[in-house]
């Protein structure tokens, strides 16, 4: 499917447009190999960090570069392009 994002300035006027193919991973079949991005709730967050106040807890932030996954794949994957594509 094409997925188009446009970026405006403050006055509304359009600076940057940019278009790109994505393919529906959601319509595969679920096997054992499937990976996840786990983000964390606002209210846990909130929670955590409560009961590190209260408890005068030390807490550290680690920042990952990517939230997905970029793994080499065993099989041969096959998408037809999207009507419009050139």
């Amino acid at each position: 499917m094409w997925v188009f994002v446009y970026k405006f300035d403050t006055n509304g006027y359009l600076i940057k447009h940019k278009a790109r193919i994505c393919v529906c991973g959601d319509l595969q079949p679920p096997d054992h190999r499937d990976n996840y991005a786990a983000t964390l709730a606002t209210h846990t967050f909130r929670a955590l960090m409560a009961i590190t106040a209260t408890f005068d807890l030390e807490a550290y932030q680690l920042d990952a570069v990517s939230a997905f996954t970029n793994s080499k794949l065993d099989e041969i994957v096959y998408c037809e392009f999207p009507e419009g594509f050139q």
